[in-house]
């Protein structure tokens, strides 16, 4: 065990220091990326919303039949769908704060 530390102690980090940059490919690409990551952010935001709507509407529905099982199952399905749609809205800082904390 003692020679595996006194190993990795002696490797030097090959990354230290060095930071992503997409500016090497050119501006176009920069917009490119960025333009892409916003589609596909501004659809799951969609499709969150569209999932919650259809979780209440559900939980309408069950709650209107007396059927508790489908209710609990369509409250379930709202509290994912929220809290997914929290987190996608909140991407930005959630995924800058794994690079403050990691990075």
């Amino acid at each position: 065990m003692r020679h595996i530390q006194s190993f990795l102690q002696s490797i030097d980090n090959p990354l230290d220091g060095i930071v992503p940059d997409f500016s090497v490919f050119g501006v176009e690409f920069t917009e490119l990326w960025q333009k892409l990551i916003a589609a596909i952010w501004g659809i799951c935001i969609v499709i969150g919303v569209v999932v919650l709507l259809l979780g209440i509407t559900r939980m309408g529905s069950a709650s209107n039949a007396q059927n508790p099982n489908e209710y609990r199952i369509a409250r379930l399905r709202v509290t994912w769908a929220a809290l997914s749609l929290g987190m996608i809205a909140a991407i930005s800082v959630i995924v800058g704060a794994i690079l403050a904390l990691f990075g």
